[in-house]
């Protein structure tokens, strides 16, 4: 079909170039052609009833004409060969390649289309990717810097809270020093007291009670000069629960008659008050023999 369809246009080029050379030649020799040369005194000229006589004469011999240079004429162009119209079989054939041709045709504009169409496609769900990670990223950087700013609130409030725990310790390290020092003081001042009050006890009742005992010492022999250290134990009542050296005289006998003469003395004297008689307990004192006493 498409051989036929390249034929038709040449076929029809040379036949309209055969008429154009044949209308060539027509005019050419219409226009060459000698119209004034031909003899028209024959021609009879009518009008309203008039009657022209003249006499007839040997007739002219007319001058022969030139012969007219014929022009040249192309020889015609070959008619093309007529031929026979396709059979049905071609046409079905040829109806065929057009159906296929144009199915061809419409699978490839449905392949462009389905691959402009994909392209479109791919290049929205590019965008959007972009656009979902861009606001992803924008979102993520957000959240990181919330979290930084709350990192550094926290850090900021964990650091006055610290401060003014360490500030609050301070203050109660101080006042629990103070107390401490009040309560020291105070202890000291009740133990200087107490020693201040001891001490009186201990003197007036130690007084006493070496009396006491001096009172009841035998003499020895040869204890003229003689002292000893001596500790006594005693129990409300001023019962004497022991008795005994700290430091010897070096005389025996005269230890041993202090001794005797520290219980022979009891009861003793002492406090009524118990607080005052833990300030005798022990009691230590120096026990010198009396002047007098035998050489």
């Amino acid at each position: 079909m498409a051989g036929r369809t390249r034929e038709a246009p040449g076929r029809t080029r040379a036949v309209v170039y055969a008429l154009l050379v044949h209308l060539a030649v027509i005019a050419f020799l219409v226009v060459s052609f000698r119209w004034s040369e031909l003899d028209t005194s024959y021609v009879v000229k009518t009008g309203p009833h008039v009657i022209h006589a003249f006499m007839v004469g040997p007739r002219p011999v007319p001058r022969p004409t030139p012969p007219i240079p014929q022009p040249r004429v192309a020889p015609p162009a070959p008619r093309p060969a007529v031929r026979k119209g396709p059979s049905k079989t071609q046409l079905a054939r040829q109806k065929a390649l057009q159906k296929a041709h144009a199915k061809a045709q419409a699978l490839a504009r449905a392949k462009a289309e389905a691959l402009a169409q994909a392209k479109a496609q791919a290049k929205a769900q590019a965008l959007a990717r972009a656009k979902a990670q861009a606001q992803a990223l924008a979102r993520a950087r957000a959240e990181q810097a919330a979290r930084a700013a709350a990192r550094k609130r926290l850090q900021a409030q964990e650091q006055a809270a610290a401060a003014r725990a360490r500030a609050k310790l301070q203050r109660e390290v101080a006042q629990a020093a103070a107390r401490a020092r009040q309560r020291a003081a105070a202890r000291a001042a009740a133990a200087r007291a107490a020693a201040a009050a001891a001490r009186g006890v201990v003197s007036r009742y130690k007084a006493l009670i070496e009396a006491r005992v001096s009172a009841a010492w035998v003499a020895v022999p040869q204890s003229k000069g003689l002292h000893c250290i001596v500790r006594v134990r005693l129990i409300a009542g001023g019962q004497v629960v022991s008795a005994r050296i700290v430091q010897s005289s070096g005389n025996s006998v005269f230890d041993r008659s202090v001794i005797a003469a520290i219980y022979n003395a009891a009861p003793l004297p002492v406090p009524h008050s118990a607080t005052k008689l833990q300030y005798l307990n022990p009691l230590t004192f120096v026990f010198t023999a009396p002047k007098g006493s035998s050489p």
